[in-house]
């Protein structure tokens, strides 16, 4: 029996100014207090993401920005009795990776994976023929890619959607190949980049998917569907009909806004809602 899983992320502040400030003793005691306020609400996992670092750029490379996000990994891992995870944004697979295998993280989040995203931080080509290798040698880290990545558009599906309809001399309708295009994304996601889950998102931080996308990807993937922004208490019980289990930021913070520390009392209602949705 598969028991979905309620991931909570916890949002670093800008590792920037962290590093300018020789200040690690801060990120430290903040991933300790929220890893400690997600354990005790509920949640069956975290994610530790570079949230406060905008603009994102394509890949960290600073070894004091990589060094900080280990040490608020490690953190995390020692704090919290349950699964835990990583996401270098934008989409610094390859250098999450690393990290994840050695502070022990269950998993990474990689948001262009099988996709070329067109994003504010640029063109981001695909990870997952640059982690197969890793993967061999350094076993044991899954990987969730996300499918049509919240901020960018995906190259991917604009070339296969119009290549369908050349090949069919233009009769094929847009819908139709817009669909089937998904689908391979998909597939190519699951089948050839291997990857464990996969994550679905809105336009936007906080945003929800539509439900029918959702339902879609579920309804095509053979791995595990996340529900990656737009969860709340309200709307739960609807989207826990389309999808295998949830990660929530924005609505579980203080005022509602990614970012900011976690709310312990909206942590709580948000935990008992998805144990609540998810039971039926």
């Amino acid at each position: 029996m598969y028991l979905p899983r309620l991931v909570g992320v916890i949002h670093l502040p800008s590792l920037r100014l962290v590093a300018l400030r020789r200040d690690i003793d801060s990120v430290v005691a903040f991933v300790e207090r929220e890893a400690g306020v997600l354990e005790e609400a509920g949640f069956d996992g975290v994610i530790v993401e570079n949230f406060g670092d905008v603009p994102f750029a394509k890949r960290v490379s600073e070894p004091e920005i990589l060094g900080i996000i280990a040490v608020a990994l490690h953190v995390a891992r020692k704090s919290f009795n349950g699964f835990v995870g990583l996401d270098i944004l934008r989409s610094s697979a390859i250098e999450a990776y690393r990290i994840a295998y050695a502070f022990r993280a269950d998993f990474i989040r990689v948001n262009a994976y099988a996709e070329t995203l067109a994003t504010d931080s640029g063109l981001i080509e695909p990870s997952a023929p640059s982690l197969a290798e890793l993967r061999h040698l350094m076993p044991g880290v899954k990987i969730f890619g996300d499918i049509l990545c919240k901020h960018s558009g995906s190259i991917d599906l604009v070339a296969r959607a119009f290549t369908r309809i050349a090949q069919s001399l233009g009769e094929e309708p847009l819908a139709e190949a817009i669909r089937e295009s998904i689908r391979e994304i998909i597939m190519d996601a699951t089948e050839r980049g291997l990857a464990d889950a996969l994550i679905v998102t809105g336009g936007r931080t906080g945003e929800a998917p539509p439900k029918e996308f959702l339902k879609f990807v579920k309804q095509v993937s053979p791995k595990p569907v996340y529900l990656g922004s737009g969860a709340t208490a309200e709307n739960i019980a609807e989207y826990a009909k389309l999808c295998d289990d949830i990660i929530v930021g924005s609505y579980i913070k203080v005022g509602g806004r990614a970012g900011n520390p976690t709310d312990p009392e909206k942590a709580k209602r948000f935990a008992k809602a998805f144990r609540d949705a998810f039971a039926k």
